[in-house]
């Protein structure tokens, strides 16, 4: 089983990636945070071994196969470059830096050491969203010729402005648009008004679709929140809150895709519908076996370079 030291024991570590770490073989073996005792109470709770307040002290210390990170974006950088330094593979959350240009940098760093760093962008992970894409490959699909992205959440101007609103919210669904339709170009952006967030995003994608990205803060907590539809050539797919997958091919009845919740495992929980599960899986998988790491820092740092267009834009 592999080793892994996780730096962050925040209320995102603690309920969606520390959890999930059993279920893929990933053995937690020490916790560093900036206050000693958050990191021992975490330590406590998920059965490490040692807790610590600096990250060089547990890379000295204890024997590691792999680090887990999620710290604000201002402390992602100090943490990886350590980990690289050392040879350490890093699973990071998104966004994994603070803006595009020092993810950028941090990717050459890791390239050139050739040190594995994975980005925690678990949308492109979570399962209806893996069969989507799956079935856009199928023979008889066609090439993508429009895609609509939707990102919908309640009120929110009150904890973030807008800039780090989006490279913390709507980022997920301007990866997704890169994972389904390839590069964006021709950014166009328009912008509402009022106090809270709302943010239409047109482009043009290297496969040849025409993207709209609709994101706001004016929607409700407790009603859908995200969906995705892509049309091919005559076929379309829509994927509806995360967990539903729907394909509707020109001449047949659509097929619905739906975990089972009924039945309790590991692919119908919530840690696979929302990608979190597959996401340390295929990091597992990178570490262990060598596979090629499908969500890498080159790859978040396009994203964030996406994210910096749009925001410029609006």
């Amino acid at each position: 089983m592999i080793r892994v030291g996780a730096v962050g024991v925040g209320v995102h570590a603690v309920n969606a990636i520390l959890p999930s770490l059993p279920v893929v073989d990933l053995r937690l073996a020490a916790t560093c945070a900036r206050h000693v005792e958050r990191a021992q109470a975490a330590a406590e709770r998920f059965g490490a071994d040692s807790a610590f307040d600096d990250v060089e002290r547990m890379l000295d210390e204890v024997e590691l196969d792999a680090v887990v990170v999620v710290v604000p974006p201002d402390q992602f950088a100090p943490v990886i470059r350590a980990c690289v330094r050392r040879g350490v593979p890093v699973f990071t959350e998104k966004p994994a830096a603070n803006d595009a240009h020092e993810a950028a940098q941090l990717a050459e760093e890791a390239a050139a050491a050739d040190v594995t760093v994975m980005v925690g962008y678990m949308k492109r992970f979570a399962s209806s969203y893996r069969l989507a894409k799956e079935l856009m490959s199928r023979d008889g699909f066609g090439r993508p010729t429009l895609a609509s992205f939707t990102w919908s959440m309640g009120p929110f101007s009150d904890r973030f402005d807008f800039r780090d609103w989006l490279f913390e919210n709507p980022v997920h669904h301007f990866d997704l648009a890169r994972f389904f339709c390839g590069e964006l170009s021709d950014v166009q952006v328009a912008r509402g008004g009022g106090t809270e967030y709302t943010v239409v995003v047109t482009a043009r994608s290297e496969s040849g679709a025409v993207v709209s990205i609709r994101a706001n803060t004016t929607g409700s907590w407790e009603q859908r929140n995200e969906a995705v539809e892509i049309f091919g050539e005559g076929h379309s797919l829509f994927v509806d809150n995360l967990d539903t997958c729907v394909h509707r091919p020109p001449e047949r009845p659509e097929r619905v895709w739906r975990p089972n919740y009924t039945v309790p495992l590991a692919a119908n929980m919530t840690g696979a519908t929302m990608g979190f599960v597959a996401e340390l899986e295929h990091f597992r998988r990178v570490v262990e076996d060598g596979v090629p790491c499908e969500s890498d820092l080159a790859s978040a740092a396009a994203t964030l370079a996406l994210t910096d267009r749009i925001l410029e834009a609006a």
